[in-house]
């Protein structure tokens, strides 16, 4: 079964293509449906979920140059803490907390200094009063917080009848739509925040940019009609699984990059690209996903559904060599793929593929090793990039191949048990 749902359906990629609602009024409705959940006055768009972050960014030098450090949990996507060094910040890396698989509290709070301008809060595998811990010292030590929600889109927290959105909890908080997010639109981003200011900065900035690039987005539609049509499951199992299989068998580089386009990435300066403002395109694919609130809410409950089924099963095993993360809340931590850590990640990795099995082997980085080589302060961001590997995740995911999955990880377990004893 394909590791990947793209959430974006035909019938609504054909629809946003023939179908014409004023540009203004379909920003208007996205803006409310988003803006309801994160408590926000204003939504602005971007090209993509980095485009966003690069304009906070500017903005903050534009406003106060002398405060000039931003500080990232160290397993990150390495493309965002590159925009903050290409703008030349200071940039500090705190570690994870193996405790609570959250940015570690108390190796932060040494690093906050009178130069500290904001703090990235990167929803990964947190919870939401791990969250809100994080708010309270931002405030206390009157710096901002910026919230990446690029892969927690709809996760939430409930108290009594209310529900508490992740993107509600910075002073600025980002959005992805590109073509692996739940809410799927090729490419595609935005941010939610009541600093009036900088709005008034980021209009008159984004008057600067070009329309987004024919190429690329053609480029972007082709990959998505071709990876819609290899979920087939005769295509899947005949072609598409065998090449991915292979490619990790071999460790061929140029076949992995496709896959995992994190492995693209070098330090580099910003491509033009970059500077292009979101296409009326995606901002329709945006506009009919957000109003199926029905599709949406079949997609949250069976991921939740599966992310318990998972974690009931794999929580249990007594293994060295293995850890299921702790889930608090199913509702907030409704992950898009379900993560576990395993020693000899690639060796487990062609286990599963041997046996039929695709996961998602590749998921962040540990930055501080990219941007500050030979510092390796952060042991457990880079315990996470060696060893965590996620399990598919998606509403095509059934109870019958979940057992499967669970199975064969029991078997595996317990062979690399008897070898190292």
């Amino acid at each position: 079964m394909f590791r990947i749902n793209i959430y974006l359906r035909i019938a609504d990629f054909l629809k946003s293509i023939f179908f014409f609602y004023e540009k203004k009024i379909i920003e208007k409705k996205i803006s409310k449906i988003i803006l309801d959940q994160t408590n926000k006055k204003e939504l602005l768009f971007a090209s993509q979920c980095r485009i966003a972050f690069l304009y906070i960014l500017k903005y903050f030098k534009y406003q106060n140059f002398k405060k000039n450090e931003i500080i990232f949990c160290s397993y990150n996507l390495a493309d965002m803490v590159n925009i903050a060094q290409n703008l030349d910040y200071s940039i500090k890396f705190c570690d994870i907390d193996k405790k609570t698989n959250f940015i570690d509290l108390k190796k932060l709070r040494p690093l906050i200094s009178n130069k500290t301008k904001a703090i990235v809060l990167t929803n990964m595998f947190n919870d939401f009063e791990q969250a809100l811990k994080l708010k309270a010292l931002t405030r206390k030590k009157n710096i901002l917080l910026i919230e990446d929600n690029a892969i927690y889109f709809d996760n939430f927290k409930k108290k009594g009848n209310k529900k508490i959105y992740s993107g509600s909890i910075g002073d600025f908080s980002l959005y992805s739509f590109n073509i692996m997010k739940n809410i799927s639109a090729l490419y595609g981003g935005a941010l939610a925040t009541d600093d009036k200011k900088f709005c008034e900065y980021y209009r008159i900035e984004n008057k600067k940019l070009s329309h987004f690039f024919l190429v690329k987005l053609t480029s972007q539609i082709t990959i998505y009609l071709f990876l819609k049509i290899m979920t087939i499951k005769v295509l899947y199992k005949l072609l598409f699984f065998k090449v991915v299989r292979f490619s990790h068998q071999k460790n061929l580089l140029p076949l992995l990059k496709i896959f995992y386009p994190s492995l693209k990435f070098k330090k580099a300066m910003f491509p033009k690209y970059y500077f292009t403002k979101i296409s009326y395109l995606s901002l329709k694919m945006i506009y009919l996903q957000l109003i199926n609130t029905n599709q949406r809410n079949k997609n949250f409950l069976k991921r939740r559904y599966n992310n318990e089924y998972y974690y009931k099963a794999l929580s249990k095993i007594k293994n060295k060599n293995f850890q299921c993360l702790k889930i608090n809340d199913f509702n907030y931590q409704n992950f898009l793929d379900f993560p576990i850590l395993v020693k000899n990640k690639k060796k487990f990795n062609i286990y599963l593929l041997n046996n039929g099995i695709e996961t998602k082997y590749i998921h962040y980085k540990d930055c501080e090793k990219i941007f500050k080589p030979g510092k390796f302060k952060c042991i457990n961001s880079k315990k996470f990039e060696n060893e965590l590997i996620c399990l598919p995740n998606h509403n095509k995911v059934t109870k019958e191949y979940m057992d499967k999955i669970i199975k064969k990880i029991k078997i595996y377990l317990n062979e690399e048990k008897y070898q190292s004893d």
